[in-house]
């Protein structure tokens, strides 16, 4: 017999746009999530241990331990274990996957042998499941209920840290809208990496010759020995941005990638 597919869950489109919305997949740190992988296994003794996003058609995986470097960190939905735990806010256990109706066919434990698997639910605050944190072992196993609690535990925390970082992803970018269309006030055929190079000077980093040469075309700052110091103009303007320096140091970061800025650049326009 074959291996069939979950049912797809009555709020999957709107569980997918929280995926979405989240943006977890668009730059994928492994380093921020592998602690939660690492007391995963700690916690049950598993040997594997992962953690991941699924969409309406793939599982993204944003960190895991145990497995083989060669294993691929995508996988389509309809191949996933994880499929299977979107449904419900509590954790899916199987103890023996060799008798579960639902996984005995599955390849994973078909031909590599897994009995045990244990996925928890990564919920959002509004109630949608982006994914999981799962473990899993060629052994059947039984997890006690403080064991559970601790699991549920920690995929609580991975799911508000994901959380965090949508907000600070969508602050610092609606702070560097805010910046730059200030910039295009006063500046209304300023260049993206002009911009760039102005942010720079106002917070002291390096700028080359040529951005020297164009901060002091601009009067935001003028010669003094072998420097450029900010202007009387130039200290009105970082005036009238507000700046956060925090926030212009990421600016500042995204110089390397025009497309990011150009993209902002359409949301002020548009």
């Amino acid at each position: 017999m074959n291996f069939k597919p979950a049912h797809i869950p009555s709020n999957d489109s709107q569980r997918v746009k929280a995926v979405q919305r989240s943006g977890v997949t668009e730059d994928i740190d492994s380093n921020l999530y592998e602690i939660y992988c690492f007391l995963a296994k700690e916690i049950t003794g598993c040997p594997v241990s992962w953690t991941g996003v699924i969409d309406s058609d793939k599982q993204v995986i944003l960190a895991r331990d145990g497995f083989p470097e060669d294993v691929p960190k995508e996988m389509p939905r309809n191949q996933t274990l994880c499929q299977f735990a979107l449904e419900k806010k509590q954790p899916l256990i199987i103890n023996n996957m060799v008798k579960d109706a639902r996984f005995k066919y599955h390849p994973a434990v078909t031909d590599f042998g897994v009995k045990f698997y244990a996925a928890f639910p990564i919920v959002t605050s509004d109630g949608y499941t982006l994914g999981t944190l799962c473990v899993s072992d060629n052994k059947v196993r039984k997890l006690t209920k403080h064991k559970i609690s601790l699991l549920m535990g920690l995929a609580t925390k991975l799911a508000y840290q994901l959380e965090v970082q949508v907000s600070q992803r969508k602050g610092t970018a609606e702070s560097t809208i805010h910046i730059l269309n200030k910039l295009l006030l006063k500046y209304p055929n300023l260049k993206v990496l002009e911009a760039i190079s102005i942010l720079k000077f106002i917070i002291k980093d390096f700028i080359s010759l040529e951005e020297q040469k164009f901060i002091v075309k601009l009067g935001l700052g003028f010669e003094s020995k072998n420097s450029i110091e900010i202007s009387s103009d130039g200290k009105l303007l970082k005036k009238e941005l507000n700046l956060n320096i925090g926030t212009l140091k990421r600016v500042k970061n995204l110089s390397s990638n025009e497309d990011e800025l150009m993209n902002m650049l359409g949301k002020i326009k548009g």
